[in-house]
């Protein structure tokens, strides 16, 4: 697979961070069972003719203030795409929770260990060398592990956090209080959130109403793709095989690896592929 991908990374400026903000959590945040309240948005209309289609693909992100989000099916591509992006952050400090080891990158560190992690990125940050690659591919792989990783990067801010299947540890009925900080309230810490999920229907709504840049690969469930299309419009049909449309059911099949994108600041998203 090879993705032609034209990036404008831009940075947000760093964060002057100071311990005081660390508790500075919305007190409706200490509940770790949630009931989701139901979307009531408007679900935007799709324009007669399905969504462009692009072979040379590029969007504008900003570090340490804009979070993306990218689901879809098993193998659809998702992991490759993260990967590409994770190459892309050059000059750029990331973390990534990997537990199923689908990262890989010649300047990464893989550690199997994270206090090792947070021990080596310390003293790199102090000696004007932390900006790089950390990839964890934890050996305990827990709960506690996933709630560790989301607090210890809180508490350094100027992160890009990328996080695998984070259906693992997060649903609907209940967000990890560690990992639900960094979405709502990571920004002015100059955290940004990268997830990958399988099955966006079981999401947090927090994960997908914080995103501005939301990657959808092909999906199998209605139910996945009706939760989507709650977020990005009627076009998302195109990403269940055609015996499961109820709409777009004259648009042709995707071919493999292939992905809806969507700013969510414009009305509309383009179709590409990996």
């Amino acid at each position: 697979m090879s993705l032609e991908l034209e990036l404008d990374i831009k940075m947000a400026s760093w964060k002057i961070l100071d311990d005081s903000s660390l508790d500075n959590t919305n007190d409706k945040q200490e509940s770790e069972e949630v009931n989701d309240v139901a979307i009531n948005k408007p679900v935007p209309e799709s324009s007669h003719t399905v969504v462009q289609s692009s072979e040379q693909f590029s969007f504008d992100y900003i570090a340490f203030d804009q979070d993306i989000h990218i689901t879809g099916a098993k193998a659809s591509g998702k992991s490759y795409l993260a990967n590409v992006l994770m190459k892309s952050f050059n000059g750029i400090s990331v973390w990534v929770y990997d537990f199923n080891a689908q990262f890989s990158s010649s300047r990464a560190m893989v550690f199997h260990d994270l206090d090792e992690l947070i021990e080596v990125y310390d003293s790199a940050k102090r000696l004007g060398t932390g900006r790089g690659h950390y990839i964890l591919q934890p050996f305990e792989n827990s709960e506690q592990t996933f709630r560790k990783f989301n607090a210890e990067a809180f508490k350094r801010g100027n992160l890009i956090l990328i996080q695998d299947e984070i259906h693992s540890f997060c649903t609907k009925q209940k967000l990890v209080k560690e990992f639900n900080n960094n979405i709502l309230s990571g920004r002015p810490r100059g955290l940004s959130m990268i997830t990958i999920s399988s099955r966006p229907a079981s999401c947090p709504n927090n994960v997908l109403s914080n995103a501005r840049h939301v990657f959808a690969f092909k999906l199998n469930l209605e139910s996945d793709l009706k939760f989507l299309e709650s977020y990005l419009g009627h076009d998302v049909w195109i990403l269940l095989p055609k015996d499961k449309r109820k709409r777009l059911k004259d648009e042709p099949e995707l071919e493999p690896h292939t992905f809806y994108y969507r700013d969510m600041d414009k009305d509309t998203g383009i179709i590409s592929k990996v």
